[in-house]
């Protein structure tokens, strides 16, 4: 029991680190990270939590910006 809710904290901490890590890389290309997304330490701990459901919130986003880049071409 304690183990796997070991394996679901560490699967979030691993889904905050990916978010972070891709927020930086967004700022770095020069783009402008949008105002309130910023990350305190509140909402990485809400993250590490809720996990799932952040994956299929990003999940959702990538499959609509990928038929919509798809549609524009």
């Amino acid at each position: 029991m304690l183990e796997s809710f070991l394996y679901y904290l560490f699967s979030g901490v691993v889904f905050s680190f990916v978010v972070d890590i891709s927020s930086w890389y967004y700022e770095r290309q020069g783009n402008k990270m949008p105002e309130g997304t910023e990350w305190d330490w509140n909402t990485r701990a809400i993250a590490i939590l809720i996990w799932p459901l952040g994956i299929i919130y990003f999940l959702a986003g990538f499959i609509i910006t990928v038929i919509n880049n798809n549609k524009n071409k």
